[in-house]
């Protein structure tokens, strides 16, 4: 474990030659990829630190996001640059850490530390005054949900020694087991619980939309799934519950998205949409559900990283995100709207994208867990159609508004980052034993 954390310490001094650091990274998850793509069920790595295929998978995530993160640096100026690649470097140093480590204690530590600098990249590299209270909102919601979760920690560190992903314990109270979702829950965020996400993407820089929607929001389904074992009981009396709320969340949610005027806050509560998903596949408390739910999320994070690229890109010709302003931008821009028109497609899972096969398998699990479910899963994809076109015709279709002036066309390396975001939701779908 040590080589890894130590290759990406060392990878600081290569900060004010940003070509440099991005080829170093690149090496370093081709050759992760690599050695480990190979193991059998569950390869352990050292003392607390093991790594099975749902880990696996959370790790290659988080690399190519900072990977194309740090690649996305050549088109926007920034103030400070080495100092924002020296953040998302260790934001990267650990969220590797939090998803190989086998305790819940050091997920719980690790995690909390990758929230620090989330939040000074928030707040130095932010777009408005406002991102002061959108990371005020980032913390606050994240430490008063995590709080509970640190007590039941020590609590049961203090009666078996450690909280193993692999103790044999057994909750008794359905008060604890509720806390300790509920830190999960805010993370996710569950509707109800969503508030911060929003702001913090509408607020945030372009990497910072693209770390929180790639990988921070995937903890909250990541910690589900190690608890899943601890929480049977509780999740088969009380499920029902957290299944009804995320259904019809998530309606409302995609008829919030539908009367949206700014582009990041339509794909900001698209995540809460496609989360909720999520939360109704874990907990049919299925084989079906749980595999549909991590590859949901693993799509989901190509899917909406590549779209707040997009908008970033978008933003940074026209200093606005408004559909009233943002209209023909398949006349300015004609070779992007291919982009746009995959990455809307993928975002409400046409084939031959993964996230079509995982919302297959999760509608499965839903529905062999009750019949009563099928009416509110055909409003919930209908309504996931039509915001994921609506992102598209509003904004390549119609006359250009007389208050936009195209400086240039985009970038060779824009188009690079675009396919590396979705050549894996589109390829995966020919080698799906890779997730079995």
């Amino acid at each position: 474990m040590l080589k890894f954390i130590f290759y990406l310490l060392l990878l600081t001094p290569l900060m004010s030659n940003l070509m440099m650091y991005v080829f170093s990274l690149f090496f370093f998850f081709f050759f992760f990829f690599l050695k480990n793509f190979f193991f059998f069920d569950f390869c352990y790595i050292s003392y607390i630190f093991g790594m099975d295929y749902i880990s696996f998978n959370f790790i290659c995530l988080s690399i190519w996001v900072c990977l194309m993160i740090s690649l996305s640096l050549i088109s926007f100026s920034l103030n400070y640059k080495e100092l924002y690649i020296f953040y998302i470097n260790f934001i990267l140093i650990f969220m590797f850490i939090v998803f190989s480590v086998m305790d819940f204690f050091y997920f719980y530590f690790f995690f909390e530390g990758s929230m620090i600098p989330v939040f000074l990249v928030l707040f130095g590299w932010g777009y408005q005054p406002e991102r002061l209270n959108a990371g005020y909102y980032l913390i606050f919601y994240t430490l008063f949900g995590s709080f509970p979760l640190l007590l039941i920690i020590i609590y049961v560190m203090g009666l078996n020694g450690s909280f193993s992903y692999f103790l044999d314990y057994k909750f008794d109270s359905n008060i604890l087991m509720f806390l300790l979702l509920f830190s999960f829950f805010i993370k996710f965020p569950m509707f109800g619980l969503h508030n911060w996400l929003p702001k913090a993407h509408v607020e945030a820089p372009v990497g910072g939309s693209m770390i929180l929607a790639g990988v921070l929001l995937k903890l909250g389904g990541y910690g589900i799934i190690r608890l899943l074992k601890f929480l049977y009981n509780f999740i088969f009396d009380f499920g029902f519950i957290f299944i009804g709320l995320s259904l019809w969340g998530c309606i409302l949610i995609s008829m919030i998205c539908l009367i949206q005027s700014d582009l990041k806050m339509l794909i900001a509560y698209s995540s809460v949409c496609h989360m909720s998903l999520v939360i109704i596949g874990l907990f049919t408390m299925s084989s079906c559900g749980l595999l549909g739910s991590l590859i949901l999320m693993i799509g989901h994070g190509f899917v909406s990283s590549g779209l707040f690229f997009l908008v970033g890109i978008v933003y940074n010709q026209f200093n606005s995100r408004s559909f009233f302003i943002l209209k023909g931008l398949i006349g300015l821009m004609p070779s992007l709207s291919l982009f746009w028109f995959m990455f809307c497609v993928m975002n409400m899972s046409c084939p031959p994208s993964i996230n079509l096969f995982s919302e297959i398998l999760i509608v499965i699990s839903c529905l062999s867990w009750s019949l009563y479910t099928q009416l509110y899963l055909f409003i919930i994809l209908f309504l996931s159609a039509c915001y994921s076109l609506t992102i598209f015709f509003l904004t390549q279709h119609g006359y250009s508004s007389s208050l936009t002036k195209i400086i240039h066309c985009c970038y060779l390396h824009e188009y690079l980052i675009l396919f590396l975001h979705g050549f894996p939701v589109f390829f995966v779908i020919f080698s799906l034993n890779f997730f079995f």
